[in-house]
Order: structure tokens, then C-alpha cells, then sequence
């Protein structure tokens, strides 16, 4: 870079999680000198956390990959793309033809879901290989709510949102927006918009066993980790015993009925009280609030998904929703519209819906089988090779005491694709680099763009912001040359396979004239915004840099409509599978709850400086060594110990030692541990290195035992666990 460089403004959109928040970044010379809020963003307003306007930190990090890596014993090579594709591809058509398409699986993060373009050539890579083996960290926190969707809706891709600008009551369950954004829907600024319903005289409820940094935007109710189902069934029950349902809509426009009201007949307020800790009075107190609301919506998400009964824990709260007038209705919980009708393409296709591909009976969700089974697929040689996206699985997933590092370690072929070597990649076999988000055009998430999940509907597009690193390649061209060297025919149709080859090689020519030959991820999204009825990209930055508000969701568009996509068109309220694992299953969970009421639970913790693994590299954001175990001061003085000192935390899976922090936040026997710490062998993260912290995933079991069934989920949330103070000397004041 020459100092000389003059600084050029440009305006683009964040991609680290769903808020999408508008950004400004200052460029000199093609290198990020800074970042700050979008103050005429339609929608962020001027909002940004702190990960986004520090992502230059991750832009520019010495530590990133820039070149493709290559691991010989301990040491790592830079070799071509040209080597590195070839010995990939005919380590690929080595496994299939040796082992069979499914031995070659795909794991991709939660990153990977900024990416629009990624997947179409990811699965068309999968699918022309024949391999359905594709596991993602979606069965770590949402999976639950895509099957739930496709059951009730018709289509995985039928996603509800709270219409937060109209709302007079919102309950948030096991989610912090404040910290975290919001999972599957978009809404920068979540605070404020929070408050903005209190304002108008509405309320906004917090249901959560730690009092959450969301919690400043309306009142919050402690509730024991894991138990929502006996909450959510019981308010569910106290509505329709109290009048709070709507006959005529749910006798024109749903079905199962009679059948959820003998499901949730037994849960009294009473009854949940025993468990859940919250008092009948206090749920019919809640119940009668959300009746009188001129529109309500309740909404859930990471802590509650994470539990031993998400799906079923979704399916209640979507039933309080639609029985109780609020589905499809302003200020309730709506049904968005995206540039393409994403819900009824893959409810045709079919390839992304709810199926058994496996040997053992579990669930795919879309696309994705269960991540707690990784450890157990490559043991048991089902996987012997993979390609990790976006993803460090080793923190990211139940791995009971690292059983997962071992399994990774003895694959035949390992590949990340990724911006860094982390912890995965330190057992990888090869490291692809790919682009940041600043250095790929890009429309919001497929969630937001083509599902219509936002409350304030608009669109934005970004060009690049500077260009990527020379020796760098964009996902969409590695799976094309992979499949290439591989023999593989990607969209299954030869002369389809022959100008993805052309392409590949236009796009990263010498020559710049031939460069602009090529279909680029420019052109792709030029045409998904002019399919939407949108202006072209050209038109969109001239006109629209800032984001172009759409037509408001008035609501009344879905129930009683073809956008019902369940065959009868009716919302379906008592899907056959998750009427049997209740009945099978709420009674005994119940007793065990009760039995094991004065054990501690498990919880995560969000941490506003960190986003999973992403963000452990970056020094202004991350300065503690460690993470901490979060504990009520009465826990604490029972156990005692003081904030810094160490205690044991042990499972029936693992056990790990940690520091405590005594915070009144928390409610009794309940600790809660930041997720994603971990880093003492990420030599190839210089900053994260030094501030290790502890895997509390390692408490966290794995294998069928510890699968819902229902969505392929991992149980991560409410785990039970034995504490004592640790023999070993405290770690801080």
C-alpha cells in the first residue's frame, strides 16, 4: 500500500450473523483502514456491533491463508492451485470408487450461510458424486425449525418471524438479540427496536435461566434450562382453557386441533411450576397478557433449540402462535415473501426435506445429518473423507472429552476451506483459502433475500469491497475444478460440466478481457435481483446503496392461500411424529426433571466480542485468557469458591477445570460457559492461541444417546453436571 493511496469510502453490508447491519469502510491502496456504522441504512439506522466494525482485524491478519496449504508430516507447504486440485480430486474419485459417494462427506459452518452462491455449487458438487453425506453446525442450533416448518407449513422454508414493528406482546425464549442478533430472522438494532414496543404501551418478556443484556428492553423471568416444554405446553393449555383461541380461523384453516389440546391437557400451570420454576401465577399472568394483545408473537431460539426437546418445543410455541389468531395477522407472526419463492423450489425438489439417508434411522433436515454423529461415522468407517467450510467443528460440536479430534485425525483425506488454519485445519491434509465477505459481491442471506424473514422487508447488494488476495479462490470456483478432477459431472449434464470448466478458467485469467468474459458472482446476482423484479446491480448501487425499503408485510397473505404448501393447505397443528415422541417422552423427562431438580445445568453464554470461533483471532476483541463458569452467588458460596477461582466441571461425558465468575445473573443451580473456547493448539490463530480458554463442548455427549431424534440436534443446552472446587490454585482476582 502507498501512503499516497487516496481513502475511498464504500458502502456495504455486514455478514457476520443475520442483522446484516449497513456498514461503511474506508479503503486505501485494496486494504480495509476502517469500519464504521452506515448511519443511512434503511434498516440498521446506524447500527453495528462491535464484530463488525473490527472485522478489518480479520481482513488483514497476519495469520490468514492466502495461498493453498498442504501438510506433510507436521509441516505445512504453499503449493499451486493446479497441485492442489488435482491431488484433492483424485484423492475424491479414490475414496468413491474404493468406498463408495458417502464415505466423502461436507461439514460447512455458520459462516457459510452468508454465502448465496456457495451451496448451489457445494450440493451440485455432492449430488453429481452421488454422495449424500453433508453435516453442518445447523445441527447444532436450528434444524429443529426447519423440520418443524416443513411439518406444519409444508416447506422447511416456510420461516414465521415476530412482526416486532407492530407487536403489543413479544416473548423471546432462550435467546439474547442484544448479544447474539437474532437466529432466522433479521433485525439489527434488536434493543432498540425492543424498546420501541414498550414505548407504545406493549411488553416485551424474557424467558431465560441467566438475566440476559437483551432483558434491559422489558422484563425477565428466570426459568430452569430445559424445561420450556412443560412451560410452553402449559401456556398452550391455559390458552385454550382461558378462551384465548380463535375457532373460525382454526377450523377454516388448520387441522389437528382436537389432538394438541389432548396433548397439552395433563400441563397445568400448576404442574410446569414443579419443574420450570416459573409460578402458575406467573403463567396465567403471561397468558392473560398475550390474550388482550392486539397482536402477540413469541419467539425462540439457540438455548431452547439446544435442549433435549426442541422440536417439540418449536412446535408448541408455532401452535401458540396460529390457534391463537396471531399467525399471518399484523403485529403477530408473519409469513414473509423473498425475490424468489424459496419455500415452494425446495418443497418441489425435494431434496432438501426431512428424509432417512442414513443406515441407522436418523433424520437428514435440510441436507444436513446429525453433527453428533461425526465422531461415530468416521470410527466406524461410514466417512473417511471430508471437506470442512466455514466450520471448526472441534469447538463448534459435541466432543465428549476430544473424541472428535481423534476421529478427525485418522481421516484418509481432510480439506478446509477457510480463511485461517484453525484448529480442524491443523489435522487437514490441505487448506483452501477463500474470500472474506468484504471480498465477494454478495445480497443478504438466502433467509432474508429469498424467504422474506425481516419485519421491515428491503434488499441490498454489495460489490466487492477490495479485491481478494491473487493466490485466493472464491467457493463457487473450487467446487467446479474439484468436481473436474474428480470426474464428476456437476448438474448432471456434460455440456453444463464443459462450461463450468470454460468458466473456471475465464474467471481467473491472465488476460483481462477474457476475465470479463466470465459468468462472475456479479452477473449471477445481477440476475437473482432482476428475477426478484429489482433493479440490475449497476442501477441497484447507483440508486440504492444505502438498501431499498420493499412493500410491508401486511399479513393476511398466507393462511387460506396456495402458499400453504401441506397438500390440503391446511397448517398442520399435530404432526403424527412429534404426537408420539410427546407421549412417549414429556412424562419421563418430567420425572427426571423432578428427581435431579437440585443438580446444576449446563447453559452457553453468549459473549458480545465473540461470534463462535470467528472472532477469537481478533485482539481488541478478545483480551481475557479464558473463558469463565458463571454461577449464582448462593451456588457459589455453597461450593465455596470465589470469582477466579477454579472448579471442576464434570458430565457423564467429560470434565473440564475452569474459572468462576459469581454474577447475580444467573439463577440457581445453573452455570453458564461461553461456547467456542478452546484454543490452546490453534498455533496457526497467534492471538487465540494465547487466550485459550476451556471446550466446554467437551461436557457435551455424542452418538444416538444424545441425537433429538425429531430434528437431528445435538444436545448442548441444560446438560447436567457435578461442580467442586478445583485442587488447583485460582487463576485470577
Amino acid at each position: 500500500m502507498n501512503n499516497n493511496d487516496a481513502v475511498e469510502t464504500r458502502i456495504t453490508f455486514c455478514r457476520t450473523c443475520e442483522a446484516t447491519c449497513g456498514l461503511e469502510v474506508d479503503v486505501q491502496g485494496n486494504r480495509v483502514v476502517d469500519i464504521r456504522p452506515d448511519k443511512q441504512h434503511v434498516v440498521s439506522k446506524g447500527y453495528s456491533c462491535v464484530k463488525g466494525i473490527h472485522f478489518d482485524k480479520v481482513q488483514n491478519s497476519p495469520d490468514r491463508i492466502t495461498s493453498p496449504q498442504k501438510r506433510v508430516g507436521d509441516e505445512w507447504h504453499s503449493i499451486s492451485w493446479d497441485q492442489a486440485i488435482a491431488e484433492i480430486g483424485s484423492k475424491i474419485r479414490h475414496l468413491v470408487d474404493r468406498h463408495g459417494a458417502d464415505s466423502f462427506a461436507h461439514l460447512v459452518g455458520s459462516a457459510g450461510g452468508a454465502n448465496v452462491l456457495a451451496p448451489l455449487y457445494r450440493n451440485a458438487l455432492y449430488q453429481a458424486l452421488g454422495s449424500r453425506r453433508m453435516y453442518g453446525t445447523g445441527t447444532c442450533d436450528t434444524t429443529n425449525k426447519f423440520r418443524v416448518c416443513e411439518d406444519m407449513y409444508g416447506s422447511p422454508f416456510r420461516l414465521a418471524y415476530p412482526d416486532v414493528e407492530r407487536t403489543e406482546f413479544l416473548m423471546v425464549l432462550g435467546a439474547n438479540p442484544a448479544v447474539s442478533g437474532n437466529t432466522l430472522y433479521h433485525l439489527p438494532g434488536a434493543v432498540r427496536r425492543f424498546k420501541a414496543i414498550t414505548k407504545r404501551g406493549g411488553r416485551v418478556v424474557f424467558i431465560n435461566p441467566r438475566r440476559i443484556e437483551s432483558a434491559q428492553a422489558g422484563e425477565h423471568n428466570f426459568i430452569r434450562p430445559d424445561t420450556d416444554l412443560y412451560f410452553l405446553a402449559a401456556f398452550c393449555r391455559e390458552l385454550i382453557e382461558s378462551g384465548g383461541v380463535d375457532r373460525g380461523a382454526i377450523e377454516k384453516t388448520m387441522k389437528g386441533f382436537s389432538v394438541l389440546e389432548e396433548v397439552v391437557a395433563a400441563w397445568t400451570p400448576e404442574r410446569q411450576a414443579e419443574v420450570t420454576g416459573i409460578s402458575a401465577d406467573r403463567l396465567r399472568e403471561l397468558v392473560a397478557a398475550h390474550k388482550n394483545a392486539n397482536g402477540a408473537a413469541l419467539y425462540m431460539a439457540t438455548g431452547v433449540n439446544q435442549g433435549r426437546s426442541g422440536t417439540l418445543c418449536f412446535w408448541l410455541l408455532e401452535c401458540i402462535n396460529a390457534i391463537s389468531g396471531n399467525l399471518d395477522k399484523p403485529g403477530g407472526s408473519l409469513i414473509g415473501e423473498g425475490l424468489i419463492d424459496m419455500a415452494k423450489q425446495v418443497k418441489e425438489a425435494g431434496t432438501l426435506t426431512a428424509q432417512v439417508v442414513r443406515e441407522d434411522g436418523l433424520i437428514s433436515v435440510v441436507g444436513l445429518q446429525p453433527s453428533g454423529m461425526l465422531a461415530d461415522d468416521m470410527e466406524q468407517g461410514r466417512v473417511r473423507g471430508m471437506i470442512v467450510e466455514a466450520s471448526n467443528p472441534l469447538l463448534a460440536c459435541s466432543n465428549p472429552n476430544g473424541r472428535l479430534d481423534r476421529a478427525f485425525a485418522d481421516l484418509e483425506l481432510l480439506v478446509c476451506i477457510d480463511l485461517f488454519r484453525n484448529e480442524v485445519g491443523n489435522l487437514a491434509h490441505y487448506i483452501l483459502p477463500a474470500p472474506t465477505w468484504l471480498e465477494r459481491a454478495e445480497v443478504p442471506y438466502a433467509l432474508q433475500s429469498f424467504v422474506g424473514c425481516t419485519p421491515l422487508p428491503y434488499m441490498t447488494y454489495s460489490d466487492a469491497v477490495v479485491a481478494a488476495p491473487d493466490n485466493v479462490r472464491h467457493e463457487w470456483w473450487i467446487y467446479s475444478r474439484l468436481a473436474e478432477a474428480a470426474g464428476a459431472t456437476m448438474f448432471g449434464k456434460k455440456w453444463i460440466a464443459a462450461l463450468l470448466k470454460l468458466n473456471t478458467r475465464l474467471a481467473y485469467s491472465s488476460k483481462p478481457w477474457l476475465r470479463k468474459l466470465a459468468l462472475t458472482p456479479e452477473k449471477m446476482l445481477d440476475g437473482m435481483l432482476k428475477q426478484g423484479g429489482l433493479p440490475g446491480r449497476k442501477k441497484f448501487l447507483a440508486q440504492h446503496r444505502h438498501g431499498l425499503l420493499l412493500k410491508q408485510n401486511s399479513g393476511n397473505n398466507f393462511l387460506g392461500t396456495d402458499r400453504v404448501l401441506t397438500g390440503d393447505g391446511k397448517v398442520n397443528l399435530a404432526p403424527a411424529d412429534y404426537v408420539e415422541v410427546f407421549k412417549a417422552r414429556a412424562e419421563a423427562l418430567f420425572a427426571d426433571e423432578l428427581e435431579k431438580r437440585n443438580h446444576f445445568k449446563l447453559i452457553g453464554k453468549r459473549e458480545i466480542k465473540r461470534m463462535n470461533t470467528a472472532s477469537a483471532n481478533v485482539p481488541r476483541l478478545v483480551k481475557d485468557e479464558t473463558n469463565y463458569a458463571y454461577l449464582a452467588p448462593e451456588d457459589a458460596q455453597e461450593l465455596g469458591v470465589r470469582s477466579g477461582e477454579l472448579v471442576d466441571v464434570a458430565s457423564d461425558y467429560g470434565e473440564i477445570s475452569i474459572p468462576v465468575k459469581v454474577s447475580d445473573e444467573m439463577m440457581p443451580r445453573t452455570v453458564a460457559i461461553p461456547q467456542c473456547w478452546g484454543h490452546k493448539k490453534a498455533d496457526g490463530l497467534s492471538h487465540a492461541r494465547l487466550h485459550p480458554g476451556v471446550n466446554s463442548n467437551y461436557l457435551a455427549g455424542d452418538g444416538e444417546a444424545n441425537i433429538e431424534a425429531l430434528s437431528g440436534m445435538s444436545h448442548l443446552s441444560g446438560i447436567f453436571v457435578r461442580i467442586k472446587k478445583s485442587d488447583r490454585l485460582a487463576v485470577a482476582s
